[in-house]
């Protein structure tokens, strides 16, 4: 498939897309409420979505397309474009991840199909974490 914007409309669709306050962060933050205390959007290595500081777990709320659910399924990618964007993003996260727990961190990554179907996974997966 070929791309049929210019780099200058891409640009300015990729710029409206945001990365802070979005559906499944609001979600996550629905869960976080109910079980522990958090902070949103801490400013610390990586940019983790949540930490709970005290049990110093860092949270990230992957998007299904953004981080590659769907291309490490099998699902290929329109064009070239996108399977460099989403093949950075994934070994981004494996560096960050790395980097995190090198530096004492646990770090839990929950799939955006699993935070809006499967809440309850994701507060036992927390749960099993924070002890």
């Amino acid at each position: 498939m070929v791309d049929n914007m210019t780099t200058e409309k891409r640009s300015f669709v990729m710029s409206r897309i945001r990365s802070k306050n979005t559906k499944i962060d609001i979600k996550m933050k629905e869960i976080l409420s109910d079980i522990t205390e958090y902070t949103m959007y801490p400013k610390m290595e990586g940019n983790p979505d949540f930490i709970i500081e005290k049990e110093k777990i860092a949270i990230f709320c992957d998007g299904d397309f953004w981080h590659g659910y769907t291309y490490k399924n099998g699902k290929k990618l329109p064009n070239k474009y996108w399977k460099e964007k989403i093949e950075r993003n994934m070994a981004r996260d494996k560096k960050v991840t790395r980097k995190l727990r090198a530096g004492g961190w646990k770090v839990l990554r929950f799939w955006e199909h699993d935070i809006n179907l499967r809440p309850e996974f994701c507060i036992k997966k927390i749960i099993k974490y924070s002890t």
